[in-house]
């Protein structure tokens, strides 16, 4: 049976590997955006790609946060 420290344990490194990959798209987004062409720039299509990667960057910070949380479980006995 799997502890309760090691499942939370378990649950933040899931965290981690969701904020790498969130990470990722985010950067993915911002790339296409830093290259689309400049008479592009001011589009509805280059807006759209802005507000993924700020909403994307607010989760990105709420991960973090969790990233850092400890917990300290109390025991069976004592």
């Amino acid at each position: 049976m799997t502890s309760r420290s090691e499942r939370f344990d378990e649950a933040i490194k899931k965290v981690s590997e969701a904020k790498s990959e969130i990470e990722a798209l985010r950067d993915e987004l911002q790339e296409w955006l830093d290259n689309m062409p400049e008479n592009l720039q001011g589009s509805e299509r280059a807006d759209t790609l802005r507000e993924a990667i700020d909403e994307l960057e607010e989760i990105i910070s709420s991960l973090e946060d969790v990233e850092g949380k400890t917990v300290e479980f109390p025991g069976m006995y004592g």
